[in-house]
């Protein structure tokens, strides 16, 4: 027997894996083909696809291809195919689950249209037969994404954005548990807007506020009883959370003795106070609210 080596095979050019799969696409008459697609007439494997251009969808944009299913694509997905991918991405990252990050980095489809498709991830790492995430929605609640949402936009001066979740670490919470809750960032920020919004329940105390020096404490008994009798009080002494917010975003998230802010220095801390304290008739409502840092409340006493 002769032992013959094989002919060392020439190294492809960018160009010609770019022309079929130009030819391919040409065959089923589409601008956007899915690699199963180029599979069964292309000439070359996903491999040598990936080693040349590093995704499917980088090789698509140099062939001049949308890059991207349309939404009609996405439609006729069959779920197997989705769960398919899910089991696949599982297996490269070795896990009995995957995440929402380890599908964006790895998985074929887009993450909006599962969860369009399957109503939640962990519907969908079930069906595929995978664990869930552990992330679940209902263990972090809506007021609490909410709460969180408040905390940054005080601390921010502004309305958070997405690079500020992901280039920082003030958020407790990953962009994706908005996600998940919501729909979307923009839609966590529209149900916090509303929320906030909302005063038809604006002197129902829900939310403790800071302390005003705790000035009931400052006067006698007899005095206490003689407030008490004089002032006939129609509002709640504790502010809600969507009234702090309110009279904090009126005042622009400053303090208005001194002007500290928690964007300048994130070691300030701002308070809602009564102007007119509430144990000397004071009301909860707008007008008698006022934003101010703890240094300046603690000094403010209760002096009108």
């Amino acid at each position: 027997m002769k032992f013959v080596l094989n002919e060392i095979k020439r190294e492809l050019s960018d160009e010609e894996i770019i022309q079929d799969i130009k030819r391919v696409s040409n065959q089923l008459g589409r601008d956007w083909i899915s690699i199963s697609e180029y599979r069964k007439t292309g000439k070359h494997s996903l491999n040598t696809i990936q080693n040349h251009f590093g995704t499917w969808k980088n090789a698509l944009k140099k062939a001049g291809l949308r890059a991207e299913r349309n939404k009609d694509e996405y439609k006729i997905i069959p779920d197997q195919m989705y769960f398919d991918d899910l089991l696949n991405v599982a297996k490269k990252t070795n896990k009995k689950t995957v995440t929402y990050e380890d599908y964006k980095k790895y998985g074929k489809y887009a993450v909006t249209y599962i969860f369009r498709r399957f109503g939640t991830w962990n519907t969908a790492l079930t069906k595929a037969g995978l664990e869930g995430t552990g992330f679940s929605k209902d263990k972090i609640t809506e007021q609490q994404c909410f709460d969180e949402i408040e905390r940054i936009w005080i601390l921010l001066g502004r309305q958070p954005t997405t690079t500020d979740f992901t280039k920082s670490k003030i958020c407790k919470y990953s962009i994706d548990v908005f996600k998940r809750r919501f729909g979307s960032w923009r839609k966590a920020l529209e149900a916090f807007v509303k929320y906030a919004n909302n005063t038809d329940e604006i002197d129902q105390g829900d939310t403790p506020d800071a302390p005003e020096l705790e000035e009931e404490t400052k006067l006698s008994q007899h005095e206490k009883n003689k407030i008490s009798s004089q002032n006939k009080h129609t509002t709640s002494r504790t502010i809600n959370a969507r009234l702090r917010f309110l009279v904090l975003q009126r005042d622009h998230f400053k303090c208005c003795a001194c002007g500290a802010s928690p964007a300048k220095d994130p070691s300030v801390e701002l308070h809602v106070d009564h102007i007119i304290p509430w144990s000397k008739g004071g009301e909860t409502v707008p007008e008698n609210l006022q934003t101010l840092c703890s240094k300046c409340n603690l000094g403010k006493s209760d002096i009108l």
